[in-house]
């Protein structure tokens, strides 16, 4: 009798270790997806291929097959869609970093200073025991490439323009 219910125990133990696991591996994976495609879409609005952005628009990944997957879009330093509440101090590392790049890459750029603006992406997906869970990625995207003016782009690199493209 004694080792039928310690047989039990290990039973019940190792099954929710297994289901633990398992919700591990979903969480995992779901938030590699929302990585992937908050990534896809940063570089779809660097390219200058999404239109009419705007501080606060939202929208889902269903496009690529994750209609599950919401994101919600920040524009600039004061937005109120910046999916970070408290400025941590690798927050601020990160920030301080990412701003000397800016200014060396201005530096160098002989034509004209760039502008950058503070994008972030907060992509909402669903979490394996139930609720929703959330990713943000933060950016600095070229300010013509947001507002998609081609003027400055062309004003830019249209010298460095392959004949073929032209």
């Amino acid at each position: 009798m004694a080792a039928v219910f310690l047989m039990v125990v290990a039973l019940v133990v190792l099954l929710q270790l297994r289901e633990s696991a398992m919700a591990g591996a979903s969480d995992s994976r779901s938030r590699s997806i929302a990585a992937r495609t908050g990534n896809h879409f940063l570089h779809r609005i660097r390219a200058a291929r999404v239109q009419d952005l705007y501080d606060g628009q939202q929208g889902d990944f269903s496009e690529q097959g994750f209609p599950d997957f919401l994101w919600t879009l920040g524009l600039g330093d004061g937005s109120a869609f910046s999916g970070t509440s408290v400025e941590g101090d690798a927050e601020l590392a990160w920030r301080q970093a990412a701003e000397e790049l800016v200014q060396q890459a201005s530096e160098e750029e002989e034509q004209q200073d760039l502008e950058f603006t503070r994008v972030f992406l907060t992509v909402e997906y669903p979490s394996a025991k139930g609720g929703q869970n959330t990713y943000t990625l933060e950016t600095l995207l070229p300010t013509w490439a947001i507002n998609q003016d081609f003027e400055v782009w062309e004003e830019l690199w249209g010298d460095v323009l392959p004949p073929e493209i032209e």
